[in-house]
C-alpha cells in the first residue's frame, strides 16, 4: 500500500494544479473561480463534501500522528490547505504506513 499512497500523493499534487492552471490559461485571473465553485448545486455539493472531508481529516491527523509517533502533523494540514486533500491524505497515509512498519519492527 505504501507505493500506492505515494503514487496517489504525487498524482494528487499534480492533478489539481494542472486543472487550475488549465482554467487560468483560458480565463486569465481567478476572479470567477469562486462564483463557479458555488455556481450550481452540483459544484456547491462537491465543495461542501470536500470541506467536510477536510474538517474530518484535520483531527484525524493529530490523533493518529500522536498514536503512531508521526512528526510534524501540521505539515499535512498545511499541505491540505495549499495543495488539497488529494495530496495531503495519501501523503499522510504513506507516512502512517512507514510509522506502522517502524513501530512493528521496534517491538
Amino acid at each position: 500500500m505504501k507505493r500506492f499512497y505515494l503514487a496517489a500523493a504525487i498524482i494528487g499534487a499534480i492533478a489539481p494544479y494542472a486543472t487550475y492552471f488549465g482554467y487560468l490559461a483560458q480565463v486569465p485571473g481567478a476572479s470567477g473561480a469562486l462564483s463557479l465553485a458555488w455556481g450550481s448545486a452540483i459544484s456547491a455539493a462537491t465543495l461542501i463534501d470536500f470541506s467536510i472531508s477536510c474538517l474530518v481529516f484535520w483531527p484525524f491527523v493529530f490523533v493518529e500522528s500522536a498514536r503512531q509517533k508521526i512528526k510534524w502533523p501540521l505539515l499535512f494540514i498545511v499541505s491540505n490547505v495549499l495543495i488539497g486533500l488529494s495530496f495531503a491524505l495519501p501523503l499522510f497515509l504513506y507516512c502512517r504506513e512507514i510509522a506502522l512498519e517502524k513501530n512493528h519492527y521496534d517491538r
